[in-house]
């Protein structure tokens, strides 16, 4: 039952998100994915609609999709994005575990992808091990509520997990980078638009490696 849940959820979940991107959502990715540069790592790609919002100053983009499925539609997306300058990877790969050398990436980015990881801490500490001395993790992450928020939050947790790919509205991304090894430097909070009540409020911004 989870394997056609997980495959169902890969259907509609580009759906759902594209409601919120055409009601602002993608001016946000535009913001936080443009100060990417370098060799630049995005994981949890999804079904790439972070892909048109890098800008010129990348010089390679890999992007690492642990999901069968929605690595099927990143290709697709990949495939149809022309004029692009920097050449693109897509790698099936966990964040748990990634496949690369230690601080080989000037630039990591995430968004909307720790609220399903495993392991948070796990996954943060290889993005950080990942990264250059001195580069950036470019954020974008819907976070814990407060009160009556939150309390709705845990209860639902366990139905949006099986239903929408692990994601649990209940996490404190924020608190968890906070307490690892990266510099928080801007951390920007906000809501998604026409989004599901149990996926706000959201947090944007960037950390650094020491």
């Amino acid at each position: 039952m989870s394997a056609v849940l997980d495959r169902l959820f890969t259907r509609w979940y580009p759906l759902l998100m594209s409601i919120s991107e055409r009601a602002g959502q993608a001016d946000v990715r535009t913001a936080q994915l443009s100060r990417a540069v370098g060799r630049t790592l995005e994981v949890g790609a999804g079904s790439g609609l972070s892909l048109a919002h890098y800008g010129d100053d990348v010089t390679e983009l890999v992007l690492v999709e642990p999901d069968a499925d929605f690595r099927r539609s990143l290709r697709r997306t990949v495939d149809s994005c022309t004029g692009r300058a920097w050449p693109v990877t897509v790698v099936d790969a966990d964040v748990h575990r990634l496949p690369f050398d230690d601080a080989s990436f000037d630039t990591v980015t995430a968004s909307f992808t720790f609220c399903s990881v495993g392991d948070p801490d796990v996954g943060i500490e290889e993005l950080h091990r990942v990264l250059r001395p001195g580069g950036r993790f470019l954020f974008h992450e819907h976070v814990r509520g407060h009160g009556l928020r939150a309390r709705v939050q845990d209860l639902v947790a366990p139905v949006q997990a099986a239903l929408a790919g692990g994601c649990r509205p209940n996490r404190d991304f924020a608190a968890r980078l906070r307490d690892s090894r990266f510099r928080v430097d801007e951390l920007v909070p906000g809501r998604m638009p026409r989004a599901l009540p149990t996926v706000s409020p959201v947090v944007h911004g960037t950390a650094s490696r020491r």
